[in-house]
């Protein structure tokens, strides 16, 4: 056993002269058959290179820093099958790269390699950009609108928007309209928005929309749907007008005052024990309905209390155009004592009764309906309403309720 370990040993050690030997006799300049074309030289590459996407283009970014030598860049796509070559003007400092390059629409990759003045090129940049085009465009869908409502009081439009797919790239909702200048007006809101308010607003004149799309966090260009076709919209010229109507407050169970219609003082004469004034809306079987009144303070708590109405007024500002219009109230119940007249006057007032003359127009009130119709020939505040002179006693008095709709309409 110890002969043959010893005959292993020493053919492993003969191996490793040989092995050795054969090293040594190698020409020690073999390694320069792997340099014939000389030693390589590269160019420094081109730095940060961002690629944007666009409408039927790129835009590409990038920096040229520490190789002054760089004298132009070459653009490779899509497997070197397109190019683009560009002279490069090398400052003393970082020079930037800013292109536009028109190309299909579609997913591309790119290869970026500058040159020296001796053909010398840099290791190659790749990077991957996308083109938008025709085939994402006619697959955008414009943002649905619920409803329009133009309020002449403020002479605002509100339009009411459905939701849209956010991951879609949808950013905008561009509305374009005319004001009440006759000026065409864009406005531009988040697609976050639940709703629109246009400002100055023309009655009469439609508006159309369109959503604006940007389909990447890298895209320069905004993509845009059709127009929506013209939508004209509803005119709302007075707030509040269906019985049962809505209160801003009430100073107990029964007597309160009306949301939108302003109550002047001499209408508000249900006084609280806190002393405070209420007036304009009665509460009737649960139900509130616009409300005038005076007298029978015996029955009252506290009392006296709903004091005689002198020149009492219910009512609103408006916005109106040249036209005619027409004001119904239905259901009407009035006593036979006091005065109560329906009227328009211009301005953001009503008149007193000495001075019922001014008024555009205005209708004693006798029955359970009362029609009012008038002609506006230039445009302005018009105020439309109630005004009751109400006569009362501790034993006796006076009222008028609306407990019906009230329609305003233009004709």
């Amino acid at each position: 056993m110890k002969i043959q370990h010893i005959k292993t040993i020493f053919i492993a050690t003969m191996l490793s002269v040989t092995m050795l030997f054969l090293l040594c006799c190698s020409k020690s300049d073999d390694y320069k058959k792997y340099l014939e074309g000389g030693e390589i030289a590269y160019t420094g590459k081109i730095d940060s290179v961002k690629i944007y996407s666009g409408n039927e283009r790129v835009y590409i970014t990038g920096l040229f820093m520490a190789d002054p030598k760089v004298e132009r860049l070459k653009i490779y796509w899509d497997n070197r099958k397109d190019s683009t070559e560009l002279k490069i003007n090398r400052t003393t400092g970082v020079d930037t790269l800013k292109l536009s390059l028109k190309i299909s629409e579609g997913v591309h990759n790119f290869e970026l390699i500058t040159f020296d003045a001796q053909g010398n090129k840099s290791l190659s940049v790749f990077r991957t950009g996308v083109s938008y085009g025709e085939r994402f465009s006619s697959g955008l869908i414009n943002r649905p609108s619920y409803s329009a409502d133009y309020f002449a009081g403020d002479q605002k439009t509100t339009v009411n928007w459905g939701g849209i797919d956010l991951t879609s790239g949808a950013q905008f909702t561009e509305v374009e309209y005319t004001n009440t200048a006759g000026k065409l007006v864009v406005q531009r809101d988040s697609i976050k928005f639940g709703k629109s308010v246009l400002a100055n607003f023309l009655p009469g004149k439609p508006f159309r929309y369109r959503t604006l799309f940007v389909p990447d966090s890298l895209s320069i260009d905004t993509f845009y749907t059709n127009y929506s076709a013209n939508i004209l919209p509803k005119e709302v010229y007075l707030k509040n007008m269906n019985f049962p109507f809505e209160t801003l407050e009430m100073g107990g169970d029964r007597w309160g005052t009306p949301a939108y219609w302003l109550v002047n003082e001499a209408a508000k004469n249900y006084r609280t024990s806190e002393v405070k004034y209420y007036g304009g809306i009665e509460i009737r079987d649960k139900k509130a309905c616009l409300s005038l009144e005076a007298g029978w303070w015996q029955w009252a708590s506290p009392s006296p209390n709903l004091a005689p109405i002198v020149n009492g007024k219910i009512y609103q500002t408006t916005n109106l155009q040249p036209g005619k219009y027409r004001f119904t109230v239905s259901k009407i119940d009035k006593g036979s004592a006091g005065v109560v007249n329906l009227l328009a006057a211009k301005g953001n007032r009503l008149p007193d009764q000495a001075d019922l003359n001014t008024a555009i127009s205005y209708k004693t009130i006798s029955g359970n309906q009362a029609i009012l119709e008038f002609t506006v020939i230039e445009a302005g505040s018009v105020t439309l309403g109630f005004l009751g002179n109400m006569n009362g006693t501790a034993s006796d008095g006076s009222y008028f309720k609306v407990s019906g709709n009230m329609i305003f309409e233009k004709l």
